[in-house]
């Protein structure tokens, strides 16, 4: 039992030893070395790794970058985007080209995302450098993906109010729209509110743009607070930049409140629209909970504003319950 007892203190001895190595305060000098940085890399404990790997690289200069790279391209294979990214935040203070011209001399699996990194690194210091950078780059897919990269770091650095403009120059598609909806997702990181006043500071010329905008700020707001986005876009419904954008919130706050959404929407000022947009929203809930959204159309008197949703049920129970659609039909307020 003594022998026991001796063992035990003699480990808890040693664990206390090396508890206190492990947690104790490291000197600034050391986090700054390439060793620690190579340390970092090599740490399974993601939580020292992190708070060597930065430390670092709070210090990365041209003198110290090539051995940083030294230690850094045989775990390449492994680093995460997140530290790609800071290491391409560290690099673009001083070299924002070479950082990017290193990344795309890396392999096909390296390349795609360690060139993200760094544009998304030079859109946040310098975006209109990287956009003329971007511009060189031969791969359309690589050029895309780069390109909504840079935008995200465009958004969060000192130039943001400029990244609009940028974006209503490219041309109308599909690339535009995806550019766009990078750009309302990096604003919604600081509230709903920001996106609403980046929205709403667009200029309405040309319209598709601000049509464009209204969408993806929609897009992204919807998902995160319909009700909120809904009153937002009612206080814009008179402009026909909103007419995409009500199909957008209607679906997604049908999704998950029907009741909510139909009455919304059917309190709407009375246009095409409106009617539009309660005949998408019944339509979702309808898909998503058949009887609840049936057992309410039932139930709510016959009106104008309802009429579309109506119609759908007309429409859907034509061929194969024909009477169960002429029942429907006849609940129609306004014209046929």
């Amino acid at each position: 039992m003594k022998w026991t007892a001796v063992i035990f203190v003699a480990l808890g001895v040693a664990l206390g030893f090396w508890l206190g190595r492990a947690t104790a305060p490291v000197p600034e000098s050391e986090l700054a070395s390439v060793a620690s940085f190579r340390q970092s890399l090599e740490d399974p404990d993601w939580l020292t790794r992190s708070y060597r790997f930065s430390s670092f690289l709070v210090g990365l200069n041209p003198e110290n970058l090539p051995d940083a790279l030294e230690a850094l391209e045989p775990h390449l294979p492994w680093l995460l985007t997140d530290e790609f990214r800071v290491f391409m935040l560290a690099w673009t203070r001083f070299d924002p080209s070479g950082a990017f011209q290193q990344a795309q001399s890396w392999p096909p699996q390296i390349r795609r995302n360690a060139g993200a990194a760094a544009m998304y690194a030079w859109g946040f210091r310098n975006p209109l450098e990287a956009v003329r950078e971007l511009s060189a780059v031969e791969d359309t897919e690589l050029q895309e993906f780069w390109g909504a990269r840079l935008l995200a770091g465009w958004a969060h650095g000192a130039y943001r109010d400029t990244a609009s403009e940028y974006i209503s120059k490219l041309p109308e598609g599909p690339t535009r729209l995806a550019y766009l909806g990078t750009l309302a997702w990096e604003i919604s990181k600081e509230g709903p509110e920001a996106v609403m006043e980046w929205a709403e500071g667009v200029p309405d010329d040309p319209p598709r743009f601000k049509q464009g905008v209204f969408l993806k700020a929609t897009s992204t707001l919807a998902g995160v607070d319909a009700p909120l986005t809904a009153d937002w876009l009612g206080k814009h419904f008179d402009h026909d930049y909103v007419d995409d954008a009500l199909m957008i919130v209607a679906g997604s706050w049908a999704t998950n409140d029907g009741p909510a959404a139909m009455s919304w929407l059917t309190g709407l000022p009375a246009s095409e629209k409106r009617d539009a947009a309660v005949r998408t929203g019944f339509r979702v809930w309808l898909n998503r909970s058949p009887q609840e959204a049936e057992d309410w159309l039932r139930s709510a008197s016959p009106a104008v504003a309802v009429d579309p949703a109506v119609q759908f049920m007309v429409e859907r129970t034509r061929n194969n319950q024909p009477e169960v659609s002429r029942k429907w039909a006849a609940r129609i307020a306004g014209d046929p």
